[in-house]
């Protein structure tokens, strides 16, 4: 049989499958969301804090229900639920137990909070590891007291603050491609490692001294939860001998508090195995729908513009637009809470947002709440708020525009393809990666990037009374810690989310509200069909031909957009 009646075959299968689950799904849909499964609490029950894997600040889509599960593990739903937990009877006591989960600074520091709320009742928190990594264990510290697997074959393993950077200039050099990379602003490095093989010094050093505040809250936070000087923590952490520490070692760092297995750490703290009950199966109940409110709008992910269905990990002006407009239509809402977790995006999308929520803010008190990341458009949307409020592990700045325009004519020349463009018109055809771009087009994108460069800086100076003479010192694509940024006035305090509502509340004249989340959840399968899941698939499967590799190449050249600006933070931090 050939290639291509395989394919085929393997296509129409996987097309046949796709329909049939989402055709199960919404049959089952009218069950599974209809009357969730209901997960028993009893008396002396203990609530398990299991996070896994990378946990969001919000999550738009509901649970399916089919399994007890009442919700997707978030940031915000799993701090909801320990503090309802605070005042539950039949709860003892907390439990946490993460695996290998994947937390931001400001997702740490919010359910820390939660944490240490639940404290306040006298319930004790217990905390246990197998094979702990750094967020595990940054959130096991919350906990009164830390048991650890005493075998060898266990192990926790701490880091600390770290940016990798992956240059593929080379590559792109026996590829025959090259990247032309035009910014305006110093340090903006987004571009770096598609044109050079090394940082810059600038961006070298903006990003060290980025990286020290932030491995020095790391240090602090351990200590003050552990009872530990700074100098103990650092030595952990800078002077140890062994990557992965065994429970023995971790118990004479003072790091844990019991070296034994899970089994002895239940019989010890009197926890009934069977009324261990899952954060993701505890259900919280719905707040009065009437009174007045304060809307929490959460924007997390990239900024761009909306495919026109639904996507949780974008932040588009339809997306925010539909939000604004549920917000302004709600009378009992009084105002404002824009929890932004975003490196930024699209410059444009950028703009449009922003002047989508200067609308907003011209009828009702408007705040931001930086989450882990509020950089490049993630802080040019924030300035269209009334106050700016930073969580102590956000990494923020960034102002700065970059564009990248790859040109391909080595990599046609290897390929066989070759570009002839026959033209009338001074810039017609100027866009085209298969030929040289020339010396005028590259200098009046170098204009254009500095035009896009100065109206993100009078947005800033505009939002945050910055004069023209200090906005190049702060500005030129600089990342910068919290702390810092509060110094530099890019923002007016450092604090939580809830500080933050508690500001808002504040603004709006208000002591007694509820708080709104949006976007409002939808469900599994209204989500897929909101981004018309099943019609994507085929058009993807039929529209691909997977055996021919040179159209395949083609295409991914065609779906470069080179004349989009971009506020984008140029790293990803650990």
């Amino acid at each position: 049989m050939s290639t291509k009646k395989i394919v085929l075959i393997v296509a129409i299968v996987f097309i046949l499958l796709v329909g049939l689950f989402y055709w199960t799904g919404r049959q089952m849909s009218k069950f599974a969301f209809s009357a969730p499964a209901s997960t028993v609490v009893s008396a002396d029950s203990w609530l398990n804090l299991n996070p896994s894997a990378m946990i969001p600040e919000y999550t738009e889509v509901l649970p399916l229900n089919l399994f007890g599960s009442r919700d997707t593990n978030s940031m915000q739903s799993m701090s909801a639920k320990i503090r309802k937990a605070k005042d539950d009877s039949r709860i003892s006591g907390l439990l946490i137990q993460p695996m290998g989960a994947m937390l931001s600074l400001a997702t740490l520091h919010e359910l820390g909070l939660a944490i240490q709320d639940f404290k306040s009742s006298g319930k004790p928190v217990i905390a246990f590891g197998d094979m702990m990594g750094h967020s595990d264990y940054l959130l096991a510290s919350y906990a009164d007291e830390i048991y650890m697997e005493p075998s060898m074959s266990a192990g926790l393993m701490l880091s600390g603050a770290s940016a990798s950077i992956t240059f593929y200039k080379e590559m792109f050099d026996k590829l025959g491609v090259k990247m032309h990379v035009i910014q305006a602003g110093e340090f903006k490095g987004a571009g770096e490692p598609y044109s050079q093989t090394s940082l810059t010094e600038g961006t070298r050093r903006n990003i060290e001294e980025m990286l020290s505040d932030r491995f020095n809250l790391i240090l602090a936070g351990v200590a003050e939860r552990r009872k530990l000087t700074m100098d103990d923590v650092k030595s952990v952490y800078n002077d140890r001998e062994n990557f992965i520490l065994h429970a023995a070692e971790a118990l004479e760092m003072r790091l844990i508090d019991h070296a034994a297995p899970r089994s002895q750490m239940l019989a010890e703290r009197l926890i009934d195995p069977e009324k261990i009950v899952n954060i993701n199966s505890y259900a919280v109940g719905k707040q009065n729908a009437r009174g007045e409110k304060i809307a929490v709008m959460y924007l997390g992910g990239n900024i761009m513009p909306s495919s026109g269905g639904f996507n949780q990990a974008q932040i588009s002006y339809e997306k925010v637009r539909k939000m604004v407009k549920q917000i302004q239509e709600d009378k009992e809402v009084k105002a404002v809470v824009l929890r932004i977790d975003s490196p930024g995006g699209s410059a444009l999308e950028s703009e449009l947002i922003y002047q989508e929520l200067l609308k907003l803010k011209s009828s009702k008190p408007l705040v931001v709440s930086m989450g882990g990341v509020a950089a490049s458009g993630g802080y040019y949307i924030s300035c269209a708020s009334d106050k700016i409020i930073a969580d102590s592990g956000c990494l923020t700045g960034s102002i700065g525009v970059i564009m990248m325009l790859p040109e391909a004519t080595g990599l046609g020349r290897k390929l066989g393809l070759r570009s002839q463009t026959i033209k009338y018109g001074k810039f017609a055809g100027a866009i085209n990666p298969l030929e040289p771009y020339s010396e005028e087009l590259l200098a009046s994108l170098k204009r254009n990037s500095e035009g896009t460069y100065n109206e993100f800086k009078s947005r800033v100076m505009t939002a945050r009374k910055i004069s023209p003479d200090k906005i190049n010192s702060i500005a030129e694509g600089r990342i910068y810690s919290a702390e810092d940024a509060l110094v530099l006035g890019l923002v007016d305090e450092i604090g939580s989310l809830d500080f933050a509502i508690a500001k808002a509340a504040e603004a709006a004249g208000i002591a007694r509200y509820k708080v709104e989340n949006f976007p409002h959840k939808l469900s599994f399968f209204e989500a897929m069909k909101d981004a018309n899941f099943f019609n994507m698939q085929i058009a993807s499967l039929m529209g691909t031909k997977w055996w021919d590799i040179d159209k395949q190449i083609a295409q991914k050249l065609e779906m470069f957009e080179p004349y989009k600006w971009q506020y984008l933070m140029p790293i990803v931090v650990d």
